[in-house]
């Protein structure tokens, strides 16, 4: 485990899935840990080299046809980079580096992903660079999946009024999109597990504590604040392309040869 630590902040990140495990702000608990093993259940892991779902897995890439692992719903979730041992480039008191090379039989591009996390005065960021090193463009869909503490209720306020994506059933859009709210908030009649299209500031106002959010190349983001939120956080995680983007092309991005492409956030914590 490699600790990061200053005056008021201290956080915890695992070289295996370059997953931020834990992060404290003077004392406080601000990422939730997840409480089952999952890293998609709580802390924040790197959602490369997609973010959410693919349906059934398969994808199609300059006339071939690849298929990911699939889950017990039969999809794919979350890419693969959560579940492989990161190279530590660099380690110093407030920032650390890491790298990992994402070419699989499943993904053929070579693509070296670098990673580095940081504190701040009053927060934490995470910067990630994408380098391809092959001869074809490679499709990309990056994403993060942090959960932030809020205690029993929480509050988003955005920039602008978001685009909400429309489902065609649980889990995938429609391509479709309806107007949402600049300003909206935790509900008991309600579960959010939805995905809107924003490019701007997010603000998550908790019982105690604020995260002013800012992201680099994040056109998307999902808010979910169902079972593995505990009733006491929110991931609010900043994506790339919309869900299913690798079979709908919806923001997917195609990085060229020789091309590099950054993406990323970072956090303010503000006391209420």
């Amino acid at each position: 485990m490699i600790i990061l630590e200053n005056e008021s902040l201290k956080i915890a990140i695992d070289p295996d899935g370059c997953y931020v495990e834990s992060l404290e702000f003077r004392g406080n608990e601000m990422i939730k840990k997840t409480d089952d093993g999952h890293k998609t259940h709580g802390g924040c892991a790197p959602l490369f080299p997609y973010a959410n779902r693919i349906k059934g897995g398969k994808y199609e890439w300059l006339g071939k046809t690849y298929k990911f692992p699939t889950g017990p719903d039969g999809n794919s979730i979350h890419g693969f980079a959560k579940d492989r041992k990161w190279e530590v480039l660099d380690k110093a008191d407030q920032m650390a580096t890491f790298m990992l090379n994402m070419k699989e039989e499943y993904y053929p591009f070579d693509i070296d992903a670098t990673l580095k996390i940081g504190l701040t005065e009053y927060g934490f960021f995470e910067k990630a660079i994408f380098r391809n090193n092959g001869e074809s463009p490679a499709p990309l869909s990056p994403g993060f999946h942090p959960y932030f503490v809020t205690g029993s209720n929480w509050e988003i306020y955005l920039d602008h009024r978001p685009l909400k994506s429309l489902k065609e059933d649980q889990y995938f859009p429609s391509g479709n999109y309806s107007e949402f709210y600049r300003h909206f908030y935790r509900k008991d009649s309600h579960i959010f597990d939805d995905c809107f299209k924003y490019s701007g500031n997010i603000k998550v106002k908790g019982d105690y504590f604020a995260y002013l959010i800012e992201t680099t190349n994040s056109d998307f983001f999902m808010v979910y604040d169902g079972k593995f939120s505990e009733s006491r956080s929110v991931a609010v995680e900043p994506m790339a392309s919309a869900v299913n983007s690798f079979q709908n092309g919806l923001g997917l991005k195609s990085l060229k040869p020789s091309e590099e492409m950054e993406f990323g956030f970072s956090v303010s914590i503000m006391p209420i």
